[in-house]
């Protein structure tokens, strides 16, 4: 799923989801997207900016634009660096060996070194390369005009030659940037590719449904069922064990209560199957799961479409010679509104 950029034209790659149109399927995937990246962005809004006439790449551009111009309104992160000047009054300290070697005949100059409060931080820099990078790919007259007020915001910021080695520090004076910063190196790398072909460049925006089902799934659980302990790939569990040595880490996507496994799994389900056509491999790895958490429920989560029934848990089986419970439950991400609901009642209630 994503789009191809280039001169001229653009191409969406679109999953399918049901039997929803074209503007469905976006608004679903902007939500899905807002989710996973942390962008808090309402239902209603999601369903503007889809109708709108704007293919997917614009979307996003115009959200990272909003959310990072929300943000830099309060003011960009900043810095204390050293700097080193001649002043004519102290400013700091003074640098004895600098003046000496520069300024041992002159009263009027002195070699200061202080620190100074800086907006020019590695943060800054890749921020700034994101905005100048989305604002040579944009088409659209709104989004161009936000990100020239973007680049005005960063004026005093240097730029970067390579903004994917800076070494920026996240920490809690900056955490309003953190994944806004995910967001920039997204757009920057890594799901960016370049599509360069002699003198002509484009962009591909390209995003793995399976990755983004679960991470979506995921963040969503953990809104739903505050405050029950949810774990996002958790790990320390192993399959096998050889004398002191531990083999075949085990990262489930998420874990419930510490004996709830649920796994995300971007599949259509096929209800004229007896077991609806789920992967062999797949049951092979939540009994895995079962045994290493001594799990009480094993839940395999996929998309929801209408031949399926209702959304939420639509087969459940038992592990053989076990209490184990196994479900197979779906989530129509096309009604956003109704995800945090239908994975409760996937859930169910901790005393059960």
């Amino acid at each position: 799923m994503g789009v191809l950029n280039v001169p001229g034209s653009s191409v969406e790659i679109l999953p399918k989801i049901g039997n929803k149109g074209d503007d469905a399927v976006r608004r679903a995937l902007v939500h899905m997207l807002a989710v996973a990246w942390g962008i808090p962005v309402a239902d209603s809004e999601a369903a503007l900016l889809t109708t709108q006439r704007k293919n997917l790449l614009e979307i996003l551009v115009r959200l990272f634009a909003d959310t990072l111009f929300a943000a830099v309104r309060r003011g960009l992160p900043h810095r204390y660096r050293l700097r080193e000047d001649d002043l004519p009054l102290l400013r700091g300290k003074l640098d004895i060996r600098r003046q000496l070697a520069r300024h041992s005949f002159r009263a009027d100059r002195l070699a200061c070194s202080f620190d100074e409060l800086s907006v020019d931080t590695p943060l800054n820099r890749v921020l700034k390369a994101a905005v100048v990078r989305l604002a040579s790919t944009t088409r659209s007259a709104a989004n161009a005009r936000k990100l020239a007020e973007l680049a005005a915001r960063f004026e005093f910021v240097g730029d970067s030659s390579n903004p994917m080695r800076e070494r920026v520090r996240l920490d809690r004076t900056n955490s309003a940037y953190h994944r806004l910063h995910e967001l920039a190196c997204r757009f920057l790398a890594g799901d960016w590719q370049s599509t360069t072909s002699g003198t002509t460049e484009g962009i591909a925006l390209l995003f793995p449904m399976n990755d983004l089902f679960e991470e979506f799934i995921g963040r969503r659980m953990k809104v739903a069922l505050a405050p029950r302990s949810v774990r996002l790939q958790d790990s320390g569990r192993y399959a096998l064990v050889e004398e002191q040595r531990r083999l075949f880490a085990l990262r489930p996507d998420i874990v419930v209560d510490g004996d709830i496994v649920i796994d995300t799994k971007w599949k259509d389900l096929n209800p004229d199957e007896p077991n609806l056509g789920v992967d062999q491999a797949d049951v092979y790895q939540m009994l895995a799961y079962a045994r290493a958490y001594e799990a009480r429920r094993l839940v395999l989560v996929y998309p929801w479409h209408e031949h399926l029934g209702s959304p939420g848990i639509c087969r459940s089986w038992s592990i053989a010679t076990t209490s184990t419970i196994f479900d197979i439950a779906t989530v129509d991400i096309g009604k956003p509104d109704s995800v945090r609901t239908i994975l409760r009642q996937i859930v169910g209630d901790p005393s059960q």
